[in-house]
């Protein structure tokens, strides 16, 4: 597990806890081993680009998604997975989205849910999307990620819904992610 500020952090997804080591980002490539469910429907996906559809279609269908927002960030994330892999990129190229994660900080067993988060190898990358802009509760864990050492971004669903990843926040997101 990568050391934070010199603090465990444990991601947590769904039911499973996911071990990130330093210098290994969570990629497309390793979604067989974090859907162990779902992984015999990928080995039979040879075609990168269907594999990378199947992937998405696994995290909506799958992970419990509340909101329409949370959709729309997985469908134009992937459409420019997908673009990406038609140009000759490898799906290890793209990090693999994780809707609901749940960080931990062992030593103050506090425990914060993200709409997405994402390890870079690095560092997590943890995404919100704001409904409201009066909601205090997610600016505090936001700040407490700060203070963790994640990189934090804020969707607006209001400039979400019209810029999608092409507004201010998500250039941020997706310079983060090397998906610019």
């Amino acid at each position: 597990m990568p050391t934070l500020i010199n603090q465990q952090v444990t991601l947590s997804f769904g039911r499973l806890e996911i071990a990130c080591r330093s210098g290994t980002p969570l990629t497309l490539e390793d979604a067989p081993e974090i859907f162990p469910a779902t992984a015999a429907s990928f080995e039979h996906v040879p075609d990168p680009i269907q594999m990378a559809h199947e992937i998405c279609d696994t995290l909506r269908e799958g992970c419990g998604l509340q909101g329409s927002h949370e959709h729309l960030f997985l469908l134009l994330y992937f459409n420019l997975v997908i673009e990406g892999l038609k140009s000759g990129a490898p799906l290890h190229s793209a990090l693999l989205p994780l809707p609901k994660t749940r960080f931990t900080m062992t030593s103050q067993h506090k425990s914060i849910t993200v709409d997405f988060g994402f390890w870079t190898g690095q560092r997590f990358i943890a995404v919100f999307i704001h409904e409201s802009s009066i909601d205090q509760h997610r600016r505090a864990e936001e700040a407490l990620l700060k203070v963790w050492g994640f990189d934090v971004f804020c969707l607006k669903a209001d400039e979400f819904e019209t810029r999608g990843l092409m507004g201010e926040t998500g250039m941020k997101i997706l310079e983060a992610v090397h998906l610019h």
